[in-house]
């Protein structure tokens, strides 16, 4: 199932929305290795890695061409992108973000 609600039901299970996790999510899902799963986007292993695990994140225009690498919706992972930023910024202060995102055409 390779859809938005598949997206939503892997973060409801993870407890959080972070768009590392769901990467790794994703890859489980697929059954693909860390190293193939790397090679698809065009990154290395030990980034992937650290996206996976939280130590690095992505851009929104990352997260825009990792979507478009593996066919999933774009918006659901620039805004996975854009809460992992806020709530960089709001763990500080001892708090976390909720990013919602609502498209329209042009």
């Amino acid at each position: 199932m390779r859809t938005k609600s598949l997206i939503n039901t892997l973060n409801k299970i993870s407890g959080e929305e972070l768009f590392g996790k769901t990467l790794r999510s994703i890859r489980l899902c697929e059954e693909l290795s860390l190293k193939n799963f790397a090679v698809l986007l065009g990154i290395s292993t030990s980034y992937l890695s650290d996206i996976e695990h939280s130590r690095k994140y992505v851009s929104a225009k990352k997260a825009y061409e990792y979507a478009e690498k593996l066919q999933y919706p774009a918006e659901e992972f620039v805004r996975l992108a854009l809460q992992d930023e806020a709530n960089q910024l709001m763990r500080k202060k001892g708090s976390y973000a909720h990013i919602t995102m609502q498209l329209h055409a042009s």
